[in-house]
């Protein structure tokens, strides 16, 4: 008889408040517990135990877990910006979410069992490291769980770990990035409410990892992005050959960038912006690590040319945000400790095959910066009137309703009015106004969405991040990136779980 996975108090009492509550009455039971002095963090915590324990995967990347634990970190971060009921929201919306999915009859209820690790006993961390590799290159996904749960006892290392994962990871990431994605976030997640909760924030990434994608394409330009995901997958020894044979051909590159490089940086960011396909972005980057560019420099050049290239998008799906968030959790993997150089090249190439990077590629439409005679015709505004004007724009988007929504919300195009952000965004950044500023009234306006499934909010948490890391001269295209895609998260409804947190909080 299974015995299942719990946990001490008083974590289990919250996970349980998550996992039994019924759906109507889950925003006010978290918010009563906030009131009563209950840390947002563990609210979070409870949230992400209780998504991995009771939902299952299901046959795509949408619900179960993934996207509720991908969030943890980004509304963990992004609440610590915000003050007083604001810097509770995001840990409602969670809350929220992981109840949705452990109600859902095509997600939960699930059951986690604890298992055994009869048999694994006695082994060196390279033997279970070894072993981990092997299961999951054999899609046997409670042998994998297994040496990840020895893995853990016997003290690996996050890097040693994640080292193994990413092997079979990164080959993924064409088929669909959440392989890539929901494994570094589940990492990010862990770095935030505590490592002691990996035994079971890390058992559902793993078991994604050992299953086959859903790879019947339909015969529709969808169905064209997969079939070229699918023969990228199968020819992943062609970006190891350009790490192997281009980037690494000299001997490693230098580590850190500096101001040197900003002529580069700057050069690189703009290939990436208007290459024809995303695609053709790791041959560039190899290219530029062939001739001397730092590893951080290309980073910060490929963020910077993502953020470029999302503002040429005409995408008005708020779901498409993986040029940025993809390129900050590669970020994260450049300072984890442990991870071979060799690894991190190919993490850092691996981002223009992401499928949802290609996807994108026939939505530019768009220049990579405001309308210039828009921008001229702006009056001079100061800072507080002008990021007024900002949020104003975005509150005054034009809205369509999830659950009456016509056709798929991956072929929603940006209306004109989004033009208008962009021009006062970027009015912002050219003026030299506050960007911290800028930032928190963006992460205001996102705690309003509960549609996007985390999207909204781990956009803005990546885009805070990739301009703090940015050069002074180049990072401004991640505020106007954070505005595009507040615009675009403002358009949709229903906003029930904002709406009903905000006046309990306030009461």
């Amino acid at each position: 008889m299974a015995t299942l996975v719990a946990y001490d108090e008083p974590t289990e009492r919250l996970v349980r408040l998550v996992e039994d509550t019924p759906p109507e009455g889950i925003v006010a039971a978290a918010c009563a517990r906030l009131r009563e002095g209950a840390p947002p963090r563990d609210l979070l915590a409870a949230a992400g135990l209780a998504v991995s324990r009771s939902t299952e995967l299901p046959p795509s990347h949408h619900g179960g877990p993934v996207h509720p634990v991908a969030g943890i970190q980004p509304l963990s971060r992004l609440a610590m910006r915000l003050d007083g009921a604001d810097a509770m929201l995001p840990a409602v919306q969670s809350v929220a979410l992981a109840n949705k999915h452990v109600h859902a009859p095509e997600m939960g209820p699930g059951a986690m069992p604890e298992i055994r690790l009869d048999g694994l006993a006695g082994k060196t961390k390279g033997e279970l490291l070894e072993g981990l590799a092997f299961e999951l290159g054999r899609r046997r996904a409670a042998a994998a769980e297994r040496c990840l749960l020895a893995l853990l006892e016997a003290g690996a290392s996050p890097g040693a770990i994640m080292e193994a994962l990413l092997a079979a990871a990164l080959p993924r990431n064409a088929l669909d990035d959440h392989y890539f994605l929901y494994l570094v976030y589940a990492f990010r997640a862990l770095d935030d409410i505590g490592w002691r909760h990996a035994a079971t924030i890390l058992r559902p990434p793993v078991r994604f990892l050992a299953r086959h994608p859903m790879m019947d394409p339909p015969d529709t330009e969808r169905g064209a992005i997969i079939r070229d995901g699918i023969a990228l997958y199968r020819n992943y020894a062609a970006l190891e050959a350009l790490v192997d044979g281009r980037a690494l051909a000299n001997g490693e590159p230098p580590f850190e960038t500096g101001a040197a490089e900003t002529g580069a940086v700057n050069a690189l960011a703009d290939a990436i912006a208007f290459a024809e396909r995303s695609v053709e972005a790791p041959e560039l980057a190899a290219d530029a690590l062939a001739d001397g560019m730092s590893v951080m420099g290309v980073c910060e050049a490929q963020s910077a040319g993502a953020a470029r290239r999302f503002l040429r998008s005409n995408t008005g799906n708020p779901f498409d945000v993986h040029y940025v968030t993809g390129m900050n959790a590669r970020r994260y993997l450049m300072r984890l400790p442990g991870l071979a150089l060799r690894t991190r090249l190919l993490a850092l190439l691996s981002w223009g095959q992401g499928y949802e990077v290609r996807h994108l590629d026939r939505t530019m439409r768009w220049p990579a910066g405001p309308d210039e005679e828009a921008l001229a015709a702006l009056p001079r505004r100061g800072p507080e009137e002008l990021l007024d004007a900002v949020a104003d724009s975005i509150a005054a988007q034009p809205e369509y309703d999830l659950r009456t929504l016509e056709g798929s919300i991956a072929d929603l195009i940006a209306p004109d009015s989004v033009r208008e952000t962009d021009a006062l965004a970027a009015d912002y950044v050219r003026r030299g106004y506050d960007a911290e500023a800028f930032m928190k009234r963006m992460a205001e306006l996102v705690c309003r969405d509960d549609q996007s499934e985390m999207h909204a909010y781990k956009m803005q948490q990546a885009a805070f991040e990739e301009y703090e890391a940015t050069r002074e001269t180049l990072r401004g295209v991640h505020l106007a990136a954070a505005a595009r895609h507040a615009a675009s998260a403002a358009r949709m409804r229903p906003r029930t779980v904002w709406s009903e947190a905000r006046a309990a909080l306030d009461a």
